[in-house]
């Protein structure tokens, strides 16, 4: 059996956009121990019965209302993410964020896989004594999330 390509954590990064127009500028957040993608389906379920049988059970049906997604980041309050991070918290207006995989992309000129999209950004600020104060970032997509290879980080 052949072993599969797999990703080392640190091969995740975020980054997240400044908003400013025509030239936005994206940052790479850091401090994460983890990150989280998740796609996710509106739907509604149909019975379509059996016309020549109409006692048999019925066959359900799924149709796709929606699309969405959310990200998840959890990790150490980094102060060089803190002000960029309030900035796209305090805000009314979606903000653009990158999730990209180092390795994940086509190959080539592409080597990265990248997911990009508008979202909505929540934080949440936590403190322990003894410990480092920790931040969970909560991304909500506002639109479609698009995938792509891309090229490397210079």
């Amino acid at each position: 059996m052949a072993q599969p390509t797999v990703f080392s954590f640190g091969k995740g990064l975020v980054y997240l956009g400044d908003a400013a127009s025509p030239d936005e500028v994206f940052t790479k957040l850091c401090g994460f121990n983890s990150i989280s993608l998740q796609i996710e389906k509106d739907t509604n379920d149909v019975t379509i019965p059996d016309c020549d049988d109409p006692d048999a059970a019925a066959w359900r049906a799924t149709d796709v209302l929606a699309l969405g997604w959310t990200a998840e980041f959890e990790g150490i309050l980094a102060k060089e993410a803190e002000p960029l991070l309030w900035a796209a918290v305090n805000g009314s207006e979606a903000r653009n964020i990158r999730i990209r995989i180092i390795g994940g992309g086509s190959g080539g000129a592409t080597p990265d896989l990248q997911f990009s999209g508008k979202a909505h950004l929540a934080e949440t600020i936590s403190g322990t004594r003894g410990e480092k104060y920790q931040v969970s970032v909560t991304a909500t997509g506002d639109g479609a999330l698009a995938r792509a290879s891309v090229a490397a980080l210079s």
